[in-house]
């Protein structure tokens, strides 16, 4: 079943054609007028009151606000900054370690090129030397060699 509808208040359902409209065509101005005046400026006194006291809560909060995102910024400034200063110590620290190795590396080959000159200087040595015991050999074996 299909919910009821509500019943319109009389409010709701009046159109408004049966205000009995009594206009007073014979008002006078009366004393009523001095005091209206000063109610009409108590008002807007008291507006204008409300007014800077909203302007003050506005500018008050609006300070507040630019002053907590100046310090969240400050702050994440700072983050970075430090976190930047890390990831360059850290850079730096590889780079020196990068350079010892290479100078370490630069080191060994120096050593092992000393090394293989003073090889070749051996088997020159020994080759010279065998070459020279063999000359002397030949020499030798063929003065002991009978001639025909």
């Amino acid at each position: 079943m299909p919910p009821r509808r509500k019943e319109p208040s009389p409010t709701e359902a009046d159109s408004g054609s049966e205000v009995d409209l009594r206009l007073d065509y014979q008002y006078t101005p009366s004393a009523s007028i001095p005091q209206a005046m000063e109610s009409i400026d108590k008002w807007k006194s008291k507006r204008s009151e409300i007014q800077k006291s909203i302007e003050k809560d506005f500018i008050g909060r609006l300070s507040a606000i630019r002053n907590e995102m100046k310090a969240r910024f400050e702050d994440e400034s700072q983050k970075m900054s430090d976190h930047n200063k890390e990831q360059l110590r850290r850079l730096v620290a590889a780079l020196k370690k990068r350079l010892e190795c290479e100078q370490k590396i630069s080191e060994r080959i120096d050593s092992l090129r000393d090394d293989c000159a003073h090889i070749a200087m051996l088997v020159d040595a020994v080759y010279a030397g065998r070459k020279e015991a063999a000359t002397q050999s030949a020499k030798a074996s063929g003065s002991d060699q009978p001639k025909n």
